[in-house]
Protein backbone atom coordinates (compact mmCIF):
# COMPACT_ATOMS: atom_id res chain seq x y z
CA UNK A 1 0.00 0.00 0.00
CA UNK A 2 1.71 3.36 -1.04
CA UNK A 3 1.50 6.26 1.28
CA UNK A 4 -0.82 7.98 -0.93
CA UNK A 5 -3.33 5.40 0.48
CA UNK A 6 -2.63 5.08 3.49
CA UNK A 7 -3.23 9.19 3.85
CA UNK A 8 -6.84 8.39 2.49
CA UNK A 9 -7.78 5.65 4.29
CA UNK A 10 -6.83 7.69 7.34
CA UNK A 11 -8.78 11.05 6.48
CA UNK A 12 -11.30 8.54 5.62
CA UNK A 13 -11.43 7.14 9.24
CA UNK A 14 -10.96 9.96 10.60
CA UNK A 15 -13.81 11.55 9.39
CA UNK A 16 -16.21 8.53 10.41
CA UNK A 17 -15.42 9.05 13.94
CA UNK A 18 -16.04 12.70 13.39
CA UNK A 19 -19.20 11.78 11.96
CA UNK A 20 -20.15 9.32 14.90
CA UNK A 21 -19.06 11.19 18.19
CA UNK A 22 -21.48 13.91 16.11
CA UNK A 23 -23.96 11.74 15.92
CA UNK A 24 -24.02 10.66 19.40
CA UNK A 25 -23.76 14.09 20.95
CA UNK A 26 -27.13 14.66 18.94
CA UNK A 27 -29.03 11.54 20.34
CA UNK A 28 -27.74 12.87 23.92
CA UNK A 29 -28.88 16.37 23.99
CA UNK A 30 -32.02 15.95 21.84
CA UNK A 31 -35.21 17.67 23.08
CA UNK A 32 -36.44 14.12 23.42
CA UNK A 33 -33.91 12.46 25.07
CA UNK A 34 -34.10 16.19 27.92
CA UNK A 35 -37.89 15.57 27.78
CA UNK A 36 -37.30 11.92 28.58
CA UNK A 37 -34.61 12.75 31.84
CA UNK A 38 -37.17 14.96 32.74
CA UNK A 39 -39.85 13.15 32.88
CA UNK A 40 -37.34 10.66 35.00
CA UNK A 41 -36.50 12.97 37.29
CA UNK A 42 -40.41 14.17 38.03
CA UNK A 43 -41.06 10.78 38.51
CA UNK A 44 -39.80 10.99 41.55
CA UNK A 45 -42.39 13.09 42.84
CA UNK A 46 -45.94 12.90 44.59
CA UNK A 47 -48.93 14.71 45.02
CA UNK A 48 -51.91 13.91 47.04
CA UNK A 49 -55.29 16.24 46.46
CA UNK A 50 -57.41 16.30 49.62
CA UNK A 51 -61.27 17.21 48.32
CA UNK A 52 -63.29 19.25 50.64
CA UNK A 53 -67.59 19.32 52.05
CA UNK A 54 -70.03 17.96 49.69
CA UNK A 55 -67.18 16.63 47.21
CA UNK A 56 -65.64 13.89 45.33
CA UNK A 57 -62.50 13.53 43.36
CA UNK A 58 -64.09 13.71 40.20
CA UNK A 59 -65.46 17.08 41.38
CA UNK A 60 -64.31 20.79 40.55
CA UNK A 61 -60.72 21.11 39.63
CA UNK A 62 -59.40 17.94 41.42
CA UNK A 63 -58.78 15.86 38.34
CA UNK A 64 -57.63 18.32 35.57
CA UNK A 65 -55.22 18.65 37.96
CA UNK A 66 -54.41 15.17 38.09
CA UNK A 67 -53.75 14.82 34.47
CA UNK A 68 -51.82 17.91 34.29
CA UNK A 69 -49.11 16.71 36.92
CA UNK A 70 -49.47 13.21 35.50
CA UNK A 71 -48.43 14.41 31.79
CA UNK A 72 -45.38 15.52 33.74
CA UNK A 73 -44.74 12.12 35.06
CA UNK A 74 -45.74 12.92 38.43
CA UNK A 75 -47.79 10.16 40.69
CA UNK A 76 -50.86 11.32 42.22
CA UNK A 77 -53.35 10.48 44.10
CA UNK A 78 -57.26 12.34 44.89
CA UNK A 79 -58.38 10.54 48.12
CA UNK A 80 -62.12 9.96 48.34
CA UNK A 81 -63.27 10.82 51.78
CA UNK A 82 -66.29 9.26 52.82
CA UNK A 83 -69.75 11.07 54.00
CA UNK A 84 -68.47 14.41 52.39
CA UNK A 85 -72.01 15.36 52.53
CA UNK A 86 -71.92 15.24 55.98
CA UNK A 87 -68.50 14.39 57.13
CA UNK A 88 -66.82 13.31 60.69
CA UNK A 89 -63.81 14.44 61.35
CA UNK A 90 -62.36 11.51 63.42
CA UNK A 91 -63.41 9.22 59.92
CA UNK A 92 -61.35 11.65 57.62
CA UNK A 93 -58.44 11.68 59.51
CA UNK A 94 -58.30 7.48 60.41
CA UNK A 95 -58.87 8.18 55.94
CA UNK A 96 -55.95 10.44 56.02
CA UNK A 97 -53.64 8.17 57.75
CA UNK A 98 -54.59 4.60 55.90
CA UNK A 99 -54.45 6.40 52.45
CA UNK A 100 -51.43 8.78 52.36
CA UNK A 101 -48.52 6.15 52.42
CA UNK A 102 -45.73 7.91 51.09
CA UNK A 103 -44.10 11.34 52.73
CA UNK A 104 -40.74 12.65 52.29
CA UNK A 105 -39.07 15.65 50.49
CA UNK A 106 -40.53 14.75 46.98
CA UNK A 107 -44.45 14.73 48.65
CA UNK A 108 -46.80 17.26 47.91
CA UNK A 109 -50.24 18.06 49.59
CA UNK A 110 -52.81 20.06 47.71
CA UNK A 111 -56.43 20.26 49.86
CA UNK A 112 -59.57 22.21 49.40
CA UNK A 113 -61.83 23.89 51.54
CA UNK A 114 -62.29 21.72 54.62
CA UNK A 115 -59.76 18.90 53.20
CA UNK A 116 -57.42 21.82 54.89
CA UNK A 117 -58.39 21.28 57.88
CA UNK A 118 -58.24 17.62 57.94
CA UNK A 119 -54.89 17.75 56.25
CA UNK A 120 -53.38 20.50 58.77
CA UNK A 121 -55.12 17.93 61.51
CA UNK A 122 -53.54 15.18 60.11
CA UNK A 123 -50.07 16.40 59.93
CA UNK A 124 -50.18 18.08 63.58
CA UNK A 125 -50.97 14.56 64.72
CA UNK A 126 -48.22 12.76 62.79
CA UNK A 127 -45.29 11.16 65.56
CA UNK A 128 -42.85 11.94 63.26
CA UNK A 129 -41.92 15.29 61.85
CA UNK A 130 -39.92 13.95 58.47
CA UNK A 131 -40.00 17.28 56.20
CA UNK A 132 -42.70 17.19 53.11
CA UNK A 133 -41.75 19.10 49.88
CA UNK A 134 -44.44 21.20 50.75
CA UNK A 135 -48.08 22.05 50.91
CA UNK A 136 -50.78 24.38 49.21
CA UNK A 137 -54.40 25.05 50.71
CA UNK A 138 -56.89 26.45 48.81
CA UNK A 139 -59.90 28.14 50.59
CA UNK A 140 -58.28 27.23 53.81
CA UNK A 141 -59.80 27.80 57.16
CA UNK A 142 -59.29 26.76 61.12
CA UNK A 143 -61.57 28.73 62.67
CA UNK A 144 -65.64 28.12 62.73
CA UNK A 145 -67.30 29.75 59.43
CA UNK A 146 -70.55 31.61 60.66
CA UNK A 147 -71.91 30.48 57.19
CA UNK A 148 -71.28 26.35 58.18
CA UNK A 149 -71.40 25.73 62.05
CA UNK A 150 -72.28 21.92 61.46
CA UNK A 151 -68.59 21.81 60.81
CA UNK A 152 -67.22 23.10 63.97
CA UNK A 153 -66.01 19.90 65.13
CA UNK A 154 -63.35 19.69 63.00
CA UNK A 155 -61.67 22.97 64.02
CA UNK A 156 -61.84 21.58 67.38
CA UNK A 157 -58.38 20.88 66.73
CA UNK A 158 -55.59 23.10 67.77
CA UNK A 159 -53.19 22.97 65.67
CA UNK A 160 -49.46 23.01 66.22
CA UNK A 161 -48.44 25.63 63.65
CA UNK A 162 -45.02 25.66 64.05
CA UNK A 163 -44.62 21.87 63.97
CA UNK A 164 -46.30 22.50 60.18
CA UNK A 165 -44.02 25.34 59.43
CA UNK A 166 -40.95 22.58 60.31
CA UNK A 167 -42.54 19.94 58.26
CA UNK A 168 -43.30 21.89 55.14
CA UNK A 169 -40.80 24.09 53.96
CA UNK A 170 -43.10 25.44 51.08
CA UNK A 171 -46.24 26.69 52.09
CA UNK A 172 -49.09 28.42 50.08
CA UNK A 173 -52.79 29.35 50.58
CA UNK A 174 -54.89 30.60 47.93
CA UNK A 175 -58.20 32.43 48.62
CA UNK A 176 -60.55 35.06 47.23
CA UNK A 177 -62.11 38.21 48.51
CA UNK A 178 -65.26 37.22 47.03
CA UNK A 179 -65.63 33.40 48.88
CA UNK A 180 -68.99 33.08 50.01
CA UNK A 181 -68.53 30.08 52.18
CA UNK A 182 -64.64 30.59 53.71
CA UNK A 183 -64.82 34.63 54.58
CA UNK A 184 -61.33 35.68 53.40
CA UNK A 185 -60.24 37.01 57.02
CA UNK A 186 -60.31 33.26 57.82
CA UNK A 187 -57.90 32.36 55.16
CA UNK A 188 -55.74 35.46 55.56
CA UNK A 189 -55.33 34.68 59.21
CA UNK A 190 -54.42 30.72 58.06
CA UNK A 191 -51.50 32.43 55.75
CA UNK A 192 -50.76 34.46 58.51
CA UNK A 193 -50.42 31.21 61.13
CA UNK A 194 -48.39 29.15 58.48
CA UNK A 195 -46.01 31.88 57.04
CA UNK A 196 -47.33 30.62 53.99
CA UNK A 197 -47.33 32.76 51.01
CA UNK A 198 -50.99 34.19 50.11
CA UNK A 199 -51.92 34.33 46.58
CA UNK A 200 -55.10 36.02 46.01
CA UNK A 201 -57.73 35.56 43.14
CA UNK A 202 -60.39 38.16 42.70
CA UNK A 203 -63.73 37.25 41.61
CA UNK A 204 -62.75 33.18 42.32
CA UNK A 205 -65.48 32.51 44.86
CA UNK A 206 -65.02 29.11 46.55
CA UNK A 207 -62.50 27.83 43.49
CA UNK A 208 -65.79 25.17 42.32
CA UNK A 209 -66.70 24.30 38.99
CA UNK A 210 -69.81 26.49 39.44
CA UNK A 211 -67.40 29.51 39.83
CA UNK A 212 -65.70 28.31 36.26
CA UNK A 213 -63.25 26.20 38.19
CA UNK A 214 -62.74 23.13 36.99
CA UNK A 215 -59.18 23.61 36.01
CA UNK A 216 -56.89 25.11 38.22
CA UNK A 217 -53.61 26.90 35.79
CA UNK A 218 -52.70 29.30 38.89
CA UNK A 219 -52.47 26.53 41.05
CA UNK A 220 -50.73 24.27 39.05
CA UNK A 221 -48.19 26.87 37.72
CA UNK A 222 -47.39 27.32 41.92
CA UNK A 223 -47.43 23.79 42.49
CA UNK A 224 -44.73 23.51 40.00
CA UNK A 225 -42.59 25.98 40.72
CA UNK A 226 -42.83 24.26 44.15
CA UNK A 227 -41.27 21.31 42.69
CA UNK A 228 -38.29 22.93 40.95
CA UNK A 229 -36.94 23.73 43.72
Amino acid sequence: MNMLNIKKNLSMAVQQSFLFMFSLWLTTTSPTSYASEKSLSMSEYNVYIIHGFMATPDDHWFQWLKDKLEERGIAVNILALPDSFSPDPMIWQKTLEENIDRLNEKTFLVAHSLGCVSLLSYLDDREEDKPIGGLILVSGFVAPLPELPQLNSFVDHQVNFEKIIKVAPQRAVVGSPQDPIVPYSLTEALASDLSADLYSIDGAGHFLAEDGYDSFPQLLDTLLKMTSK
